[in-house]
């Protein structure tokens, strides 16, 4: 599980977690994601910004847990089918929702995952 491990050992890196496994802070100055969602070969996974609503959270879980892998051999795969269904979940009363950030996760110079974050 290369791609897995890799945006485990990326997210480990770039936020601390609470004893529920919610992001509690950052390791670097600003602004915690509400939500992330990590795609590789193998899967996905996804952690919330701890105190996020629970209604919240469990919607998008349930739509995170739909979402296939992706395969990142040669150019980088299309975004995630629910990707604007996440969005809207997170967004306020007549907003649109937070437009996410797509970020790669590599291991030895290669593509084997990456991360939709949610600010």
């Amino acid at each position: 599980m290369i791609g897995l491990d890799a945006i485990l050992e990326t997210l480990n890196a770039e936020y601390s977690f609470d004893a529920r496994g919610r992001i509690g802070g950052g390791r670097v100055d600003g602004i915690l994601p509400r939500f992330v969602l990590g795609r590789a070969r193998e899967g996905c996974l996804w952690r919330f910004r701890s105190g996020l609503d629970e209604g919240k959270v469990a919607a998008l879980a349930r739509l995170a847990g739909r979402e296939s892998g992706a395969d990142f051999e040669g150019e980088l795969p299309a975004p995630p089918e629910r990707l604007v269904s996440l969005s809207r979940i997170l967004a306020g009363e007549g907003e649109s929702g937070p437009v996410p950030r797509r970020s790669p996760v590599t291991r030895e110079g290669v593509v084997c995952g990456e991360l939709w974050i949610f600010d």
